[in-house]
């Protein structure tokens, strides 16, 4: 395993990622790196920064893994910024928090972020990228996509099958059992009580459909 990492992204997700892979994980963050057309300095919070375009040269493969950190506010980003990444055949880490309840048995993949206080019940598959924010509970024989964002004190569902590039705002829940399509977006305080729809936006308790977002995937 690279304990030694960069972190690709240099806003305040990135800066946040810094402390807690400082203060939470055995993980040493070493630079970080951006594209260069959007580089406007050569350090970040103390350590510098690198174009991304020739960031294997200074910290190879062999001896530095990376972890990308991109926000919610576009969706669509979130994969991209990762598979750029990934064709650099990074090994890409996750950040589990010590104080995170996980059973052995969760399987999960690469460049996620479970925050302290989230509770992962049995049986839970998790695949890349995804942000389980603080106080979150994850119902048991869950399925979870890739790329979606999760706020803080959310509960998702027993036995649900989640998509790719969702967003739950804080303290949206979902009931047991449901399919909860691609890019689904739930405003803060929703109840999802049935299966959802492809890019579709929700609020309220018991949650109704108030909009779409299939051309531009931006959620806010």
């Amino acid at each position: 395993m690279h304990n030694k990492i960069i972190i690709y992204g240099t806003g305040s997700f990135a800066k946040l990622m810094l402390y807690y892979f400082t203060h939470d994980s055995d993980y040493q963050v070493v630079a970080f790196t951006l594209n260069k057309k959007y580089m406007q300095e050569t350090q970040f919070c103390g350590l510098p920064v690198i174009p991304f375009e020739s960031i294997e040269n200074s910290y190879p493969t062999s001896d530095y893994a990376m972890f990308v950190a991109i926000g919610y506010s576009k969706m669509r980003n979130r994969p991209i910024m990762f598979n750029k990444a990934k064709d650099k055949h990074y090994k890409l880490v996750n950040f589990i928090s010590k104080q995170a309840i996980v059973r052995d048995n969760l399987k999960i993949g690469e460049n996620n972020v479970i925050l302290s206080s989230t509770d992962i019940e049995p049986f839970v598959t998790i695949g890349d990228n995804n942000v389980f924010w603080t106080g979150g509970i994850l119902g048991h024989d869950l399925t979870i996509g890739h790329h979606n964002y999760i706020s803080g004190n959310c509960g998702l569902g027993g036995l649900c099958l989640i998509g790719d590039r969702c967003f739950m705002g804080n303290a949206a829940v979902m009931v047991n059992g449901l399919n909860i399509a691609d890019e689904t977006f739930m405003v803060s305080g929703t109840v999802i009580l049935k299966d959802t729809e492809v890019a579709a936006k929700y609020h309220g308790n018991p949650a109704k459909r108030i909009g779409y977002h299939h051309k531009t995937g931006i959620i806010i």
